[in-house]
């Protein structure tokens, strides 16, 4: 059944390098502004869109009603970044290559805008992870920090060539040490991302669970653990070596030793209106032929 849907504020996130992108986004503003909806986007994406007038505060897309994100899937963790905690709806264009997270078809833009106007789209909920770093005790300097993604958390070394010593909990109990390269504690949205290219399992997306895998640990212990999605993971680096958190890729939050990394469900899931019933494991299928294709190409190239 069709529900009717407010779109006077439509935010649009825009891959800022590609020409099909920009393309989309003037097709989209169109669309929108026929339909009397007032279009808002950040000043970079404006740009990137050849709608300079449009630009916006970047803090003003958390009103919108709906934000369109035109790209791949960066540029769609890009906009969940921007807007989920304020619970704005997103709409993915796919301006990429695989489009993972990206689900419209360029050809399918305008029909899929149509179907949101008519309220014909399905709302589909996806779990996020939060990471709450406490510094360690004795360093009042350091305040205490969280951030949120779709994808994962990644707790790695800082120094190439050099392990990093963790010690873990869950649910505040101690479960064991590691020395490794990293730990990924993904969503089930980011079971298909980093946690899957270090053997991790892969996770029905919109299935609510924590995926704990260590990366390349130096113990017999190798496995990945597939966590209740109130469960808590705390890191904490131990040794002399720091490490650095990432957050779906994106990192710069260095952890001292005995600086500790909470890993847990966020409040507030992603939200996403979907058009068409595609089953998560065709989307799969079709990225391990597009990688498998690729990888072929670069080694005969090389070759």
């Amino acid at each position: 059944m069709a529900e009717q849907r407010t779109l006077k504020r439509i935010g649009v996130v825009v891959h800022q390098d590609r020409p099909l992108a920009a393309e989309l986004a003037a097709r989209v503003i169109a669309w929108s502004e026929a339909l009397g909806a007032t279009v808002m986007l950040t000043d970079a994406d404006a740009r990137a869109a050849g709608a300079p007038s449009l630009a916006v505060e970047s803090e003003q897309l958390v009103t919108a009603d709906v934000v369109v994100a035109i790209g791949g899937d960066g540029t769609v963790l890009r906009a969940v970044g921007m807007v989920a905690d304020a619970g704005v709806p997103l709409v993915a264009l796919n301006a990429g290559q695989l489009g993972y997270l990206a689900d419209v078809a360029p050809e399918r833009a305008e029909w899929a805008l149509d179907e949101l106007a008519a309220g014909r789209g399905r709302l589909e909920e996806r779990m996020r992870v939060q990471a709450t770093v406490t510094p360690a005790a004795g360093d009042p300097q350091t305040p205490i920090s969280t951030r949120t993604g779709l994808n994962e958390v990644v707790v790695e070394r800082s120094l190439t060539g050099h392990t990093l010593r963790l010690r873990v909990y869950l649910d505040g109990e101690f479960f064991t040490s590691y020395v490794t390269d990293g730990m990924v504690v993904a969503t089930p949205t980011g079971s298909t991302a980093y946690a899957l290219s270090v053997r991790g399992p892969i996770v029905a997306p919109t299935h609510r669970a924590l995926v704990m895998v260590p990366v390349a640990p130096h113990l017999l212990f190798d496995r990945a653990m597939v966590l209740e999605a109130s469960s808590t993971v705390e890191l904490e680096v131990v040794g002399h070596r720091s490490a650095v958190l990432s957050v779906d890729g994106q990192s710069g939050t260095e952890v001292a030793p005995g600086g500790r990394v909470c890993c847990s469900m966020a409040p507030v899931p992603a939200r996403f209106i979907r058009f068409e019933q595609l089953r998560f494991h065709d989307v799969l299928k079709r990225k391990t032929v597009f990688v498998g294709f690729l990888m072929a190409m670069l080694t005969k190239s090389g070759a």
